[in-house]
């Protein structure tokens, strides 16, 4: 089981197909992974309600296979887009990294992200798509 420490919050990289939190995942504050095991995708995040954040994940991509989106959503460009409009949620799981109680805290949820989005690069069992850009995070 893979596991990273940052300021002493326990970050759990053990995905395994078949093994992700879908339905069990926190309704909490917590760092996320999605996987898509049929590309070997993984995107990092962080919110303050887990849970709802895939769900809405789930859904947006489905929208984007069925090709219902608004225009302007449906005019985006790049490489999580480019999966969703093929793949939709088929082939994706959600891992729980950390729900520890410190991460209610935004500020270290978003620097404990940014630790992830920085872990993503260096590895290479993945194809790294957290492409986010903007004040929290840079890519």
């Amino acid at each position: 089981m893979q596991k990273l420490l940052f300021q002493g919050i326990v970050l759990n990289l053990d995905f395994q197909p078949g093994k992700g939190d879908n339905e069990r995942i926190t309704t909490g504050y917590g760092i996320y992974a999605e996987i898509h095991w049929p590309t070997r995708s993984l995107r990092i995040g962080e919110s303050q309600n887990v849970r709802a954040r895939n769900r809405q994940h789930i859904a947006w991509a489905n929208k984007h296979r069925a090709g219902t989106h608004s225009a302007k959503e449906a005019a985006r460009r790049g490489i999580i887009i480019d999966l969703v409009r093929e793949w939709g949620s088929e082939g994706l799981e959600h891992y729980l990294i950390s729900n520890d109680p410190r991460l209610a805290d935004r500020e270290l949820r978003v620097a404990c992200e940014k630790f992830l989005h920085e872990w993503a690069r260096s590895q290479s069992e993945y194809r790294n798509m957290n492409t986010q850009r903007g004040y929290r995070i840079v890519n």
